[in-house]
């Protein structure tokens, strides 16, 4: 099994399996467990501490680098601060080590000439420090461009540049069954199946009949677990 972690809880009897081969299914029908997991996770993804842990071969994995947890599929965006900062250092490092530094050189013996020639005007003197890649990029307000229609296309295009820009090899999304029909979720795992990226649902209920592609762990309303679609 090409297993990208495997989630253990004292809680559970079942380790969560995170892998790329199917789709992981949490659903907790019980209020205050669905709670205490949405958040447990949401801290380690987030790199504050938690009662999960996270293992792959035997070895702990870094759920802050390594993951993406969305627990509002209303509430998320490609612009985000923390996005567009990994999208700021990940073009400071091409422009680092390319021929793009020389063309940067160019760009501020530009702006020292527009300066030298504003300052000029003044009756006072007046410095300037010279522009970073990324103090240019914030300056032309370099953002990801709306390139989707929907809220499956939105996933994906978020999925992609999480998986290039922080290199995520898996996400975990709350309640996603609840805004997404079964076609769109069957579109969704064949697109993160050929990535290679793994997938969580925390589900508060089971709203339909699991896929084929879903692996199910469900903890009733009295904390009973079963399980569904296991050998």
């Amino acid at each position: 099994m090409n297993e990208i972690a495997v989630v253990y809880h004292t809680s559970l009897e079942t380790p969560i399996t995170i892998s790329c081969e199917f789709v992981q299914l949490l659903i907790i029908e019980n209020p205050h467990e669905f709670y205490k997991f949405v958040d447990m996770f949401d801290c380690s993804v987030g790199g504050d501490e938690s009662e999960l842990s996270f293992l792959r071969n035997g070895k702990p994995v870094s759920a802050e680098k390594e993951g993406c947890i969305i627990c509002d599929p209303f509430h998320f965006d490609l612009n985000d601060k923390k996005v567009i900062g990994l999208l700021f250092k990940n073009l400071a490092e091409t422009c680092r080590y390319g021929k793009e530094q020389f063309k940067l050189s160019s760009v501020n013996t530009g702006v020292g000439q527009l300066f030298a020639e504003l300052f000029e005007t003044l009756p006072f003197s007046l410095t300037y420090g010279e522009l970073t890649i990324e103090e240019l990029l914030k300056c032309a307000n370099v953002r990801f461009e709306k390139t989707y229609d929907t809220l499956l296309e939105k996933i994906i295009c978020y999925i992609n540049a999480l998986a290039e820009l922080k290199h995520c090899n898996f996400f975990v999304f709350v309640n996603l069954k609840a805004v997404l029909c079964d076609d769109d979720l069957m579109s969704l795992y064949r697109h993160c199946a050929l990535e290679k990226i793994g997938l969580l649902l925390i589900e508060n209920s089971k709203v339909r009949p699991l896929l084929p592609e879903e692996k199910a762990i469900i903890i009733t309303e009295d904390l009973c677990e079963i399980l569904e679609h296991y050998d």
